[in-house]
């Protein structure tokens, strides 16, 4: 889970926050990023 946890984070810090700072209006990023972070929340309870 750690593994996977550290996957996610990466994703979004490296690619999914610089898109989406390039372009904060764009409603399928904030999805995407919302999703991601839901994601991440539940593998930090689980790991």
């Amino acid at each position: 889970m750690h593994v996977l946890l550290t996957e996610v984070r990466r994703l979004i810090i490296g690619t999914i926050a610089p898109h989406a700072a390039l372009d904060p209006d764009d409603k399928r990023l904030r999805h995407i990023v919302a999703q991601l972070n839901s994601v991440e929340s539940t593998l930090d309870l689980i790991a």
